[in-house]
């Protein structure tokens, strides 16, 4: 049974914000008792105007957003609820430790673009809206090793320095080999400039094997250094996840003859 609240059966939608504006006047129009038409005549519409703003077709101007407050005997941010702008910023994503324990650590670093917001279920805190998207996963089968009577798994080592002084200079060669500047690498590797930067620059001391994957992808560098700094690595995680007992039969036998 899904933790999801009740407000939350809309979330699927994808609300443009002359839909989520139309359904607020909607809602306060039937909250005021009004039809369309004793709606249009307070606030000097014609009744077809209206009703093709509240199908979401268009969104109002100014103006004509504040006479439907008054007509509507609402408070002037009631029309506009659930919607926001948010400024452009910048995001960076970490695995979590328990996790990368087991699966590895990855990191993502990218660029949010400014845009106006809709919010199905009104306004949401970010923790909010991340546990939100946690639970509609919850129809995917749970990873194994993810279980919570899943075995336990070594810890992955750090890499150690000798790997971290090389990866940069052999991404930095790539790069440059096949004539493409960080901001072009970006684009195609669904990262920053910035972090490319930093990953050249040897100041990221465990960038994760699934990000240079990613780059090295990018850079078509198959059979180059950098895809050979990235394979002994990528050996070495999947025989420790081969390591890990599946079965509980398995792991009872093992406790069995120890």
């Amino acid at each position: 049974m899904s933790g999801l609240g009740q407000e939350d059966k809309w979330v699927g939608k994808e609300w443009t914000p002359a839909e989520r504006f139309a359904a607020n006047v909607v809602w306060f129009r039937l909250k005021a008792g009004l039809t369309q038409q004793e709606l249009a005549d307070r606030v000097g519409m014609n009744r077809t105007a209206l009703s093709a703003l509240e199908r979401g077709l268009r969104l109002p101007r100014l103006d004509t957003i504040l006479k439907l407050v008054a007509g509507l005997g609402a408070e002037n941010c009631d029309l506009v609820a659930w919607m926001w702008w948010d400024p452009p910023g910048h995001e960076s994503y970490e695995t979590p430790p328990g996790v990368a324990d087991i699966g590895g650590y990855e990191v993502w670093d990218f660029d949010v673009s400014p845009r106006l917001r809709v919010s199905p279920v009104g306004y949401e805190t970010r923790e909010r809206f991340r546990d939100r998207l946690r639970q509609m996963d919850e129809e995917d089968p749970v990873p194994e090793l993810l279980r919570d009577d899943a075995p336990s798994a070594a810890l992955r080592p750090r890499p150690d320095a000798a790997w971290v002084a090389r990866t940069p200079q052999a991404l930095r060669s790539l790069r440059e080999e096949r004539g493409l500047s960080r901001e072009q690498l970006a684009e195609r590797a669904r990262t920053t400039a910035a972090f490319i930067g930093k990953l050249e620059e040897g100041e990221v001391p465990d960038p994760g094997l699934q990000t240079l994957t990613e780059i090295c992808r990018a850079l078509d560098g198959e059979g180059s250094g950098l895809s050979a700094q990235i394979e002994p690595v990528r050996a070495e995680r999947r025989a420790a996840v081969q390591k890990v007992p599946d079965e509980p039969a398995e792991r009872d036998a093992r406790a069995a003859e120890e």
